[in-house]
């Protein structure tokens, strides 16, 4: 992992308004010594994001996210914590040595060759269709698939040339190697020896990651007496391209996706161009019929609304059958699916019945329980008595995996309606078989007040977004925490009253304790007071809001010792009072068992503790 030196993170805070940082994203106004906006993380009509410019942090009062110019653009681009900081100095004209920005010696910095090969390839191709005679034809081709020229200049489309040595030298003339070429996987070597290029004669559709660098391409043939055997060729994988991995045009939909609150999931490239030609800006696709949990996560981070927007014939709704099975472990976000009629893909449908209609097909999207009752269906004569009783049970099975409790007893009622069946028995059938299910999904427990240092935060991976609110257990014990956290960040006082314990402090929530965990740890990195900066090096979503509502909500005021005292005595009489209300569990426990000897023991351990609480 990469280290960025304090002094650096701090040359980019200090020079990068936030104001004018995020007016880029969202368009703020000023509302007193505060800007206010619509939150750019979720729907918000009535505007709840405010950017404190003094503070330099944000915060929103409706979803409570919050955090930095690091954290906002961890965010809202989906980026680590170091590609945030590039980011940031980017927009105040800053460098930073490259060595603090690659980790290890990274991917981006070890094959930065193959990037300037596709780089230069791309232009190249885009060149070759847009400005010379020999791309007249496919220029032609594509325009007659009523593809306008913005959208071949937005997407850089491209041709390969049918003669693969002006490509070959073009390159070679920049000062690459004939084996960076064939390892670029534009280029294979013929047993002659000469370099040929893999998609000559070809419309090239370059593939983009998720920070806009061209790693691979993708090559249509256009011609009707064309020899080749494969419609469409893409790039084999290399070190800079994994089929699994990309999400095709998530660089250019990042934002509207965000803003939309919803990402429209096609099968294809032509079905993302086509889409985003209609005026949808949002949509995205995965490498053929690859579609993965790890692209579904990495989508549910920028939105909770995942839309899959397949093809309607067979082979289609297959894919959509699959993709919904692949979201099961999907929890934060609403996975629905559009029905498109006709077997027709949604370039056909547009081009038949246009945007209008198609934007009602999205507002119609189902459900997966919705889809596959449908789905399901193909599978059996329904006029047959037999089958139509398997069919019903694969139905049951579905309401059984259903998790709301009023969802699934609607889907009952629809059930019992359709074909004329007993309430009774349908309920008594989802109920054995949700019992019968094997369950997946037990967790252990996170236990209260645990004090293991958690899990390192200070991790280059893309924050993540969609928490939970913060689950506060109790009120008394959260006000402490809160008063002890905030004089850590600005009171070296504070230090020297911990360095006094006898033992480390036993924080009662999970995001407190590890909110000092990682001030402790920052505090003898050798970091100086207030410790703000601690929330550049947080990549635990909770943490970072929570510090960042502290620092939002708390006025500056003296250190006293005797409240930082009455805090920590809070504390103690909290971890008490969740011990006695165990017990009084286990007395009612006791007395509907009729075991009064054990009743009467808990009774006096639950006034030994009372007493205890006074005591304190």
């Amino acid at each position: 992992m990469s280290y960025i030196p304090e002094e650096v993170i701090n040359e980019v805070k200090s020079n990068v308004d936030i104001v004018e940082l995020i007016g880029q994203y969202v368009q703020l106004n000023k509302r007193g010594t505060n800007y206010m906006a619509s939150c750019p993380f979720h729907e918000d009509n009535n505007p709840s994001f405010s950017v404190s410019q003094p503070k330099q942090i944000y915060k929103c009062f409706s979803c409570g996210r919050g955090g930095n110019i690091f954290g906002f653009l961890q965010e809202i681009e989906g980026i680590s914590f170091t590609e945030s900081v590039a980011k940031a100095a980017e927009f105040a004209n800053i460098t930073v040595d490259e060595k603090y920005i690659q980790a290890q010696p990274s991917k981006q910095q070890e094959f930065s060759y193959l990037y300037d090969i596709h780089e230069k390839a791309n232009d190249f191709y885009h060149y070759y269709l847009m400005s010379t005679n020999n791309g007249e034809e496919a220029y032609d081709y594509l325009i007659q698939r009523q593809l306008t020229k913005e959208v071949l200049e937005v997407f850089q489309f491209g041709l390969a040339p049918s003669n693969s040595q002006l490509l070959v030298q073009y390159l070679q003339k920049a000062g690459f190697t004939s084996e960076q070429l064939v390892d670029s996987g534009i280029f294979y070597m013929a047993d002659s020896g000469e370099l040929i290029d893999r998609f000559r004669n070809r419309i090239i559709i370059p593939l983009r990651n998720s920070r806009g660098d061209v790693v691979a391409f993708s090559g249509r043939v256009f011609q009707e007496n064309s020899d080749k055997s494969a419609k469409y060729l893409n790039s084999p994988e290399t070190n800079i391209f994994k089929k699994g991995k990309l999400i095709y045009n998530l660089d250019n939909a990042r934002l509207p996706i965000r803003n939309q609150n919803k990402v429209l999931i096609a099968e294809g490239y032509m079905d993302v161009i086509s889409l985003y030609q209609a005026g949808y800006e949002n949509v995205v696709a995965s490498m053929g019929t690859s579609l993965s949990e790890d692209h579904l996560k990495q989508l549910s981070k920028m939105t909770n609304t995942l839309i899959f927007a397949f093809d309607g014939d067979d082979a289609g709704q297959k894919a959509t059958s699959r993709a919904f099975q692949t979201a099961q472990g999907i929890t934060n976000a609403e996975i629905k699916a559009i029905q498109i009629p006709n077997k027709l893909d949604p370039d056909e449908w547009i081009k038949e019945h246009g945007q209008e209609s198609f934007q009602q097909l999205i507002n119609q999207s189902i459900s997966q329980f919705e889809f596959n009752r449908e789905f399901f269906k193909k599978d059996y004569n329904l006029n047959d008595e037999y089958e139509l009783a398997q069919y019903i049970e694969k139905v049951i099975e579905l309401i059984s995996q259903i998790k709301s409790p009023i969802e699934q007893q609607l889907r009952i009622n629809d059930l019992v309606n359709e074909y004329h069946l007993s309430e009774t028995i349908i309920t008594e059938q989802v109920n054995r078989a949700r019992d019968i299910r094997p369950n997946n999904y037990n967790q252990p427990t996170e236990q209260y007040n645990s004090v293991e240092p958690p899990q390192s935060s200070y991790s280059n991976a893309p924050i993540t977004t969609q928490e939970p609110a913060l689950q506060i257990k109790s009120k008394r014990a959260y006000n402490s925490e809160k008063q002890i956290i905030f004089y850590l960040i600005y009171f070296e006082e504070a230090w020297d009253y911990m360095e006094e314990l006898s033992n480390p402090p036993v924080f009662f929530h999970d995001f407190t304790s590890k909110a000092f965990f990682e001030l402790d740890r920052y505090y003898y990195e050798g970091n100086h007071l207030p410790l703000t900066g601690i929330i550049d090096r947080i990549n635990d979503t909770q943490v970072s809001h929570f510090l960042t509502s502290l620092m939002w909500e708390q006025e500056l005021f003296d250190f006293t010792r005797q409240l930082l005292d009455d805090c920590f005595k809070v504390l103690q009489q909290e971890f008490i009072q969740q011990e006695i209300n165990e017990l009084r569990k286990k007395v009612v426990q006791y007395q509907k068992q009729q075991n009064y000897s054990e009743m009467n023991h808990t009774l006096t351990r639950i006034m030994n503790l009372t007493r205890q609480i006074k005591e304190i």
